[in-house]
């Protein structure tokens, strides 16, 4: 398998890639030899970035709001200044407030819409366009949710997700003529360090941030995923089915 993955002519774009689910992304496309373009809100010493990364010589960071409209212009001309062209996009942020129904403000329930939904939404339609004008097709891929479809507690995270969900078919119907490939990725309880959850079918192993990383390479290779489109994976260890009982 790692001989016919092949990224060293390739420029991703990592939003979110900082932290968590984000900076495993970030590694297995550094493995790969991609030219990698990472966003996040925080700044670079407040990051989870190794050394390893610091020191790739086609490692590219930058900080910012991805809900800027300012600050995603900025972000695809800076990489396309570096790199000429994006090949792969990787929508990871995301948040949720925690809160209850009867909890959320107007103003939590703007941010999370902007957030998960409006900023992935426009950084995509922005570069599609690029690989559009440039012929090349690409991949779009979004981190999603397991609770797009099945209640959290958390309503604004939820219903932004499921959103989210739609926004993949739609944009994979309209694109798929361009050759651009859009799918999601549906990740359940990602905690090494939780206690077990008897829910989860695959009881002998814990749901990691590489998991979700390798879920993403794989829809990103023109080669293993050339023909799927419009598709959300579900990689959760096999929880959802609880809920389906």
């Amino acid at each position: 398998m790692q001989n016919l993955i092949n990224f060293k002519k390739k420029t991703v774009l990592i939003t979110g890639g900082g932290k968590n689910i984000g900076r495993s992304i970030v590694e297995v496309f550094l493995h790969q030899g991609a030219n990698i373009v990472v966003n996040d809100i925080l700044p670079l010493e407040k990051c989870e970035v190794s050394k390893e990364i610091l020191s790739f010589p086609k490692f590219s960071f930058s900080q910012g709001d991805i809900t800027s409209f300012n600050y995603r212009e900025r972000l695809i001309k800076e990489t396309l200044s570096k790199f000429l062209k994006i090949d792969v996009l990787v929508n990871n942020v995301g948040i949720g407030s925690g809160e209850g129904f009867f909890d959320i403000q107007p103003e939590i329930m703007k941010k999370s819409i902007e957030t998960n939904l409006v900023a992935p939404f426009f950084l995509s339609q922005k570069v599609a366009k690029q690989m559009v004008k440039t012929k090349t097709g690409g991949s779009i891929i979004f981190i999603s949710s397991i609770h797009a479809k099945i209640p959290s507690g958390n309503a604004d995270y939820s219903s932004t997700k499921s959103a989210l969900n739609i926004l993949v078919k739609e944009m994979a119907f309209e694109l798929g003529r361009f050759g651009i490939r859009v799918n999601g990725i549906a990740p359940g309880k990602i905690d090494a360090t939780a206690e077990k959850d008897n829910r989860i079918p695959l009881q002998n192993i814990s749901g990691l941030p590489d998991d979700i990383a390798k879920a993403v390479l794989f829809f990103a290779d023109s080669n293993f995923s050339r023909y799927i489109t419009g598709e959300i994976l579900t990689v959760d260890g096999g929880l959802s089915l609880d809920f389906q009982r």
